[in-house]
Order: C-alpha cells, then structure tokens, then sequence
C-alpha cells in the first residue's frame, strides 16, 4: 500500500436499526481500521432493541463516533441523515450486519490520493463463502477504470451497492437516497458514475457481507418490491449516452428484471389477484423484446404469446424440475 496522505478525514455511515446482535462487530472493525483519520456517524433509525445504548457506549468511549436518534423512517433517511452531519473529504457507507478488513479505507483512500480519483471501488465476499474461499489482497490487479469501463463492469455484476464504494465529497453535492425504495443503490449509484470520468477499482474482497441475516432485500416478494420496478428503467434512460455495449446491457437488463417480476407475480399471485400488474408487465415485455438488438429470452417470448393460465403451469414444471435436479445432485 502506497504511503496515504493522513490530511484527510474519512466519514464512515452506518444506518442501524435493530442491528445489536452484529453492531459491535460492525463497528470494532471501522474503528479498527489502520488509516485512523476516520468519523463515524451512527444513525440509529429508530430501533427497539438496545442498538442506540450499543451507540452511546461507543460515542462515549471514542470521540471520532457520532452518534444520531431518529423516527424510524428507513435506510435511505438514515443515509442522508449521515450525510448531512458527515464532514469528511471522503464518504463511505457500512451496512450494521456487515464488517470490513482493517485496511479497507486506508487502501481505498491511498488508491485514490495517488490516482487524484473521486470514487474508489473494492470487492467484497459473502459471510458464507468466508470459511471455503481463500483471500486474498493482491494489489497487482488494480485498476483505473473509465466511465465506460466502470458502467460496463457494474451492468455485467450488477454490483450497485453504496458500501462498496468510497466518494470524495464533492462528487455527492446535492445527492441523496430515494426514501422508501429498495434499489435505493440503483438510482444513487448510476447518478454518481453520471458525474465522474473515471475510477479506481480494487478487486480484493474487503467489504464483509453478511449473506445470512434477513433483510428487506432478501424476504418474500411483495408490492413495495414490484414498486421498485422503475429502478430498471433508471438505468436504461440513464445509460443512453454510453457505447452501444452498455445500452445493451442495460435492455437485458430491464427484460430480464421485467421478467423476474412477471414470475414473481404468479408465485405470490395474491398481490395481484385480477391480473392488471401482470398485463402491465407482459405489455411492458413485449415492448423490450428485439431479435434485431439482442434482447430476448425464452421466458420473454413465453410471456409475450402465452395465456396466463399456460405460463403458470410451465413455471411450476420448471421450479419441480430445479427441484428434481437438486434432490439428485445430493445423491
């Protein structure tokens, strides 16, 4: 790691909400980090648990913690809270279930002081993936990514969350989360690659994320995430400047995503019982598909010219045969 300029601040978010039973471990590893020029804004959004005395003690015990009580109102209020106390050069975000490696910042913050970046990128590993994966911080596969080269990457990965990422402040500058949406990252993410030329990208997996906690991301389906469809269209509207790569990337992207959310709908077709969600949607399908650009699928065409009734079944005969697959591999 290059020799980091030790001027400059880094504000390190975290929105918490009920998150005690992970927060310490969350917060000891922020606090830890080996580049110690860092503020530490805590939000606490509201939570019933003894998450805001966990805050308290730390904010007691170590002046670089700030700490924040608020109305439950959701992760992106939080965020912006945060945002609005944060005084650092830099700004990152730290999820409360997840944790970092010690030298997490400071590598980030040294890529960026000697490429003169306003956003640095690292990777990341899932808790359940840590005991079989070996890691490793092999610095060689750095890079400086331009605009093109770091949408294309983030299309192909679908890699858009916020606390992966470190922004020098200026770059942020009237910028906040959507409240109330689940793609918060979509929309935030895609609007900070809009306004930069380039970045740095750290391959090493250096963000911690913890794969086994519930959260709103990974529950059942439901209408707050059928709302979340505009997200897809976010990044196609957004991208029509780019190289004809990432237009098409980000068509395949919306179908596919269009898809998902059509299937999703008849596996809970309780959230649409008179079929107008789904008519939208195989409406809004149709429009997509294009042998002459690309972007097409089996299931796309499936849904464009099947009745409902035929697409249900050969849904179910699907999920029975993944299972079937499955019940055999463990044999």
């Amino acid at each position: 790691m290059s020799t980091i300029k030790h001027d400059q601040l880094i504000s390190v978010i975290v929105p918490v909400y009920n998150a005690a039973e992970y927060l310490e471990r969350c917060v000891d590893s922020i606090l830890q980090q080996t580049y110690p020029k860092i503020e530490l804004i805590l939000i606490d959004d509201g939570s019933i648990d003894s998450s805001w005395k966990i805050c308290q003690r730390y904010c007691d015990k170590d002046q670089r913690v700030i700490i924040h009580k608020q109305p439950n109102s959701g992760s992106s209020i939080a965020r912006n809270s945060g945002l609005d106390l944060a005084q650092g050069d830099f700004i990152g975000f730290v999820d409360s279930d997840d944790w970092i490696d010690k030298d997490m910042f400071g590598s980030m913050l040294s890529y960026a002081q000697d490429h003169e970046l306003d956003v640095v990128e690292c990777g990341y590993i899932r808790s359940s993936d840590l005991k079989e994966k070996k890691l490793t911080t092999n610095t060689k596969n750095n890079l400086v990514e331009t605009k093109e080269e770091a949408m294309e990457r983030l299309l192909r990965k679908q890699g858009y969350s916020v606390w992966r990422r470190i922004y020098r402040r200026e770059i942020l500058e009237g910028l906040r989360f959507i409240p109330g949406k689940i793609h918060q990252d979509v929309f935030f993410t895609i609007d900070v690659l809009n306004r930069i030329d380039k970045q740095g990208y750290l391959p090493a997996p250096l963000y911690k994320y913890n794969n086994e906690n519930e959260s709103v991301i990974r529950s059942p389906y439901n209408e707050k995430k059928l709302n979340a469809k505009d997200s897809l269209y976010y990044i196609v509207n957004n991208t029509k400047d780019y190289n004809h790569t990432i237009r098409f990337l980000a068509k395949k992207y919306l179908l596919d995503g269009l898809v998902t959310h059509y299937n999703s709908l008849f596996l809970h077709s309780y959230l649409d019982k008179n079929f107008n969600h789904r008519k939208t949607i195989r409406k809004e399908i149709s429009e997509e598909l294009s042998f002459k650009d690309k972007t097409y699928s089996f299931f796309g065409f499936l849904a464009k010219f099947s009745p409902f009734w035929f697409y249900n079944l050969i849904l179910k005969l699907n999920k029975l045969r993944i299972k079937v697959q499955l019940i055999i591999l463990k044999i």
